[in-house]
Protein backbone atom coordinates (compact mmCIF):
# COMPACT_ATOMS: atom_id res chain seq x y z
CA UNK A 1 0.00 0.00 0.00
CA UNK A 2 0.99 3.74 -0.11
CA UNK A 3 0.76 7.08 1.18
CA UNK A 4 0.50 10.63 -0.76
CA UNK A 5 1.53 13.71 0.80
CA UNK A 6 -0.04 16.54 -1.50
CA UNK A 7 1.36 20.26 0.33
CA UNK A 8 0.39 23.18 -2.25
CA UNK A 9 0.61 25.72 0.98
CA UNK A 10 3.62 27.94 0.04
CA UNK A 11 5.66 28.93 -3.39
CA UNK A 12 6.29 25.58 -4.73
CA UNK A 13 3.63 22.96 -4.87
CA UNK A 14 4.41 19.56 -3.92
CA UNK A 15 3.07 16.24 -4.12
CA UNK A 16 5.29 12.39 -3.14
CA UNK A 17 4.31 9.00 -2.74
CA UNK A 18 5.83 6.36 -0.42
CA UNK A 19 5.78 2.94 0.37
CA UNK A 20 5.35 1.00 3.83
CA UNK A 21 8.98 0.87 4.31
CA UNK A 22 9.40 4.95 4.56
CA UNK A 23 11.04 5.04 0.91
CA UNK A 24 9.71 7.84 -1.41
CA UNK A 25 8.56 6.18 -4.59
CA UNK A 26 8.64 9.89 -6.04
CA UNK A 27 8.34 13.37 -5.64
CA UNK A 28 7.59 15.82 -7.84
CA UNK A 29 7.34 19.80 -7.00
CA UNK A 30 6.09 22.24 -9.88
CA UNK A 31 5.16 26.19 -9.94
CA UNK A 32 2.35 27.96 -10.94
CA UNK A 33 -1.67 28.27 -9.38
CA UNK A 34 -2.44 24.46 -8.16
CA UNK A 35 -5.85 24.58 -9.08
CA UNK A 36 -4.53 25.01 -12.71
CA UNK A 37 -1.94 22.22 -12.34
CA UNK A 38 -2.13 20.06 -9.39
CA UNK A 39 -4.89 17.28 -11.44
CA UNK A 40 -2.85 16.95 -14.99
CA UNK A 41 0.61 16.91 -12.99
CA UNK A 42 -0.66 14.24 -10.51
CA UNK A 43 -2.37 11.77 -13.35
CA UNK A 44 1.06 12.37 -15.18
CA UNK A 45 3.21 11.01 -12.50
CA UNK A 46 0.89 8.35 -11.45
CA UNK A 47 0.72 7.07 -15.19
CA UNK A 48 4.22 7.11 -15.25
CA UNK A 49 4.86 4.54 -12.22
CA UNK A 50 2.38 2.66 -12.96
CA UNK A 51 0.55 3.32 -9.88
CA UNK A 52 -3.17 1.55 -8.85
CA UNK A 53 -4.71 4.35 -7.48
CA UNK A 54 -6.48 2.27 -5.24
CA UNK A 55 -3.95 0.77 -3.66
CA UNK A 56 -3.35 4.70 -1.90
CA UNK A 57 -3.99 3.98 1.81
CA UNK A 58 -2.70 7.17 3.40
CA UNK A 59 -3.17 10.84 2.75
CA UNK A 60 -1.03 13.96 4.42
CA UNK A 61 -1.91 17.35 3.82
CA UNK A 62 -1.62 20.91 5.35
CA UNK A 63 -4.08 22.49 7.25
CA UNK A 64 -1.75 25.56 7.84
CA UNK A 65 -0.05 27.73 7.68
CA UNK A 66 -0.02 29.26 4.58
CA UNK A 67 -1.61 30.07 0.97
CA UNK A 68 -5.30 29.63 2.23
CA UNK A 69 -6.19 28.60 -1.93
CA UNK A 70 -3.37 26.03 -1.95
CA UNK A 71 -4.26 24.11 1.30
CA UNK A 72 -7.99 24.13 0.12
CA UNK A 73 -6.98 22.57 -3.66
CA UNK A 74 -4.87 20.03 -1.64
CA UNK A 75 -7.83 19.15 0.69
CA UNK A 76 -10.45 19.13 -2.37
CA UNK A 77 -7.71 16.55 -4.17
CA UNK A 78 -7.70 14.17 -1.33
CA UNK A 79 -11.60 14.42 -0.62
CA UNK A 80 -11.87 13.54 -4.46
CA UNK A 81 -9.66 10.16 -4.13
CA UNK A 82 -11.63 9.35 -0.49
CA UNK A 83 -15.01 9.97 -2.54
CA UNK A 84 -13.80 7.18 -5.86
CA UNK A 85 -10.90 4.89 -5.59
CA UNK A 86 -9.57 5.35 -2.47
CA UNK A 87 -12.77 5.25 0.34
CA UNK A 88 -11.61 3.31 3.13
CA UNK A 89 -8.31 5.35 3.10
CA UNK A 90 -6.96 7.57 6.18
CA UNK A 91 -6.21 11.38 6.18
CA UNK A 92 -3.37 12.82 8.43
CA UNK A 93 -3.64 16.92 8.70
CA UNK A 94 -0.41 18.47 9.46
CA UNK A 95 1.41 21.98 10.07
CA UNK A 96 4.04 22.39 8.39
CA UNK A 97 5.36 24.63 10.78
CA UNK A 98 5.37 22.27 12.94
CA UNK A 99 6.82 19.58 10.78
CA UNK A 100 9.98 21.82 9.72
CA UNK A 101 10.33 22.88 13.47
CA UNK A 102 11.05 19.36 14.04
CA UNK A 103 13.36 19.50 11.25
CA UNK A 104 15.03 21.79 12.95
CA UNK A 105 15.05 20.64 16.68
CA UNK A 106 16.51 17.40 14.94
CA UNK A 107 19.59 19.54 13.67
CA UNK A 108 20.08 22.01 16.41
CA UNK A 109 18.94 19.56 19.91
CA UNK A 110 22.80 19.28 20.28
CA UNK A 111 23.68 22.80 20.70
CA UNK A 112 21.89 23.61 23.66
CA UNK A 113 20.17 26.94 22.56
CA UNK A 114 16.98 28.83 22.29
CA UNK A 115 15.98 28.62 18.96
CA UNK A 116 12.06 29.82 17.41
CA UNK A 117 10.73 29.18 13.89
CA UNK A 118 8.54 32.45 12.67
CA UNK A 119 6.46 32.61 9.52
CA UNK A 120 3.71 35.35 8.82
CA UNK A 121 -0.04 35.37 9.96
CA UNK A 122 -1.37 37.85 7.81
CA UNK A 123 -0.43 41.66 8.08
CA UNK A 124 -0.08 42.29 11.62
CA UNK A 125 1.03 39.26 13.38
CA UNK A 126 3.91 36.45 13.19
CA UNK A 127 3.33 32.38 14.13
CA UNK A 128 5.71 31.88 16.54
CA UNK A 129 7.22 28.29 17.26
CA UNK A 130 9.79 27.07 19.60
CA UNK A 131 12.33 24.65 19.14
CA UNK A 132 12.51 22.19 21.82
CA UNK A 133 11.43 18.70 22.99
CA UNK A 134 7.32 19.92 23.55
CA UNK A 135 7.45 19.79 19.66
CA UNK A 136 7.03 15.69 20.38
CA UNK A 137 4.13 15.90 22.58
CA UNK A 138 2.52 19.10 23.24
CA UNK A 139 3.62 21.78 20.25
CA UNK A 140 2.23 25.29 20.45
CA UNK A 141 2.12 28.00 17.84
CA UNK A 142 1.84 31.27 19.82
CA UNK A 143 1.26 34.32 17.40
CA UNK A 144 3.20 37.77 18.28
CA UNK A 145 2.35 41.16 16.92
CA UNK A 146 5.55 42.46 14.74
CA UNK A 147 6.84 44.66 18.27
CA UNK A 148 6.73 41.88 20.08
CA UNK A 149 8.92 39.57 18.70
CA UNK A 150 12.05 41.26 20.31
CA UNK A 151 11.12 40.23 23.58
CA UNK A 152 12.04 37.05 22.36
CA UNK A 153 15.60 35.73 23.77
CA UNK A 154 16.84 33.23 21.23
CA UNK A 155 17.79 32.77 17.46
CA UNK A 156 15.29 32.89 14.94
CA UNK A 157 14.32 30.91 11.49
CA UNK A 158 12.20 32.14 9.02
CA UNK A 159 9.97 30.61 6.76
CA UNK A 160 8.09 33.27 4.49
CA UNK A 161 4.84 32.85 3.20
CA UNK A 162 3.90 33.67 -0.21
CA UNK A 163 2.59 36.81 0.55
CA UNK A 164 4.45 39.25 2.62
CA UNK A 165 4.56 42.77 4.09
CA UNK A 166 7.70 43.69 4.82
CA UNK A 167 10.84 41.34 6.77
CA UNK A 168 10.55 40.21 10.39
CA UNK A 169 11.69 42.59 13.33
CA UNK A 170 14.83 40.44 14.38
CA UNK A 171 17.83 38.80 13.10
CA UNK A 172 16.38 35.51 11.06
CA UNK A 173 18.13 32.51 9.05
CA UNK A 174 15.96 32.45 5.81
CA UNK A 175 14.23 28.80 5.12
CA UNK A 176 13.19 27.12 2.29
CA UNK A 177 9.27 25.41 3.06
CA UNK A 178 10.38 21.71 2.02
CA UNK A 179 7.79 19.19 2.43
CA UNK A 180 10.23 16.82 0.43
CA UNK A 181 12.49 16.42 3.50
CA UNK A 182 8.93 15.37 5.74
CA UNK A 183 8.67 11.87 5.41
CA UNK A 184 10.30 10.91 8.93
CA UNK A 185 8.30 13.42 10.84
CA UNK A 186 4.91 12.70 9.27
CA UNK A 187 5.46 9.13 10.11
CA UNK A 188 5.99 10.37 13.63
CA UNK A 189 2.38 11.77 13.56
CA UNK A 190 1.02 8.53 14.03
CA UNK A 191 3.74 6.93 16.11
CA UNK A 192 4.02 9.72 18.33
CA UNK A 193 1.75 10.53 21.43
CA UNK A 194 1.88 14.53 20.08
CA UNK A 195 -1.25 16.56 21.08
CA UNK A 196 -1.79 18.54 17.36
CA UNK A 197 -5.08 20.55 19.26
CA UNK A 198 -2.62 23.83 19.48
CA UNK A 199 -1.38 23.34 15.84
CA UNK A 200 -4.55 24.55 14.22
CA UNK A 201 -5.74 28.43 13.24
CA UNK A 202 -8.32 28.39 15.23
CA UNK A 203 -6.68 27.29 18.82
CA UNK A 204 -3.42 29.35 18.46
CA UNK A 205 -2.09 31.19 21.64
CA UNK A 206 -2.18 35.02 21.24
CA UNK A 207 0.73 36.18 22.59
CA UNK A 208 0.95 40.15 23.31
CA UNK A 209 -1.32 40.95 21.22
CA UNK A 210 -1.32 44.64 19.96
CA UNK A 211 -4.99 46.22 18.40
CA UNK A 212 -3.92 47.97 15.12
Amino acid sequence: MYSLVIDCSHKDNFFGLFNDKNNWLFEHKFSGQPFENLIENLKEVLAEYSIDKSEISHFYTSHSPGSTLGIRVSQMMIEGFLKTCCRSAKVTYYSGLHISALLLFEELKALNTVNYLITENGRHSWNVIKIDSDLQSQPVIHQYAPDALVDLEGDFFYIPQMKTWGPPTVETKQLEYSPDRFLGCIRQLNSLEIDTSFLSPSKNSYVKWNQY
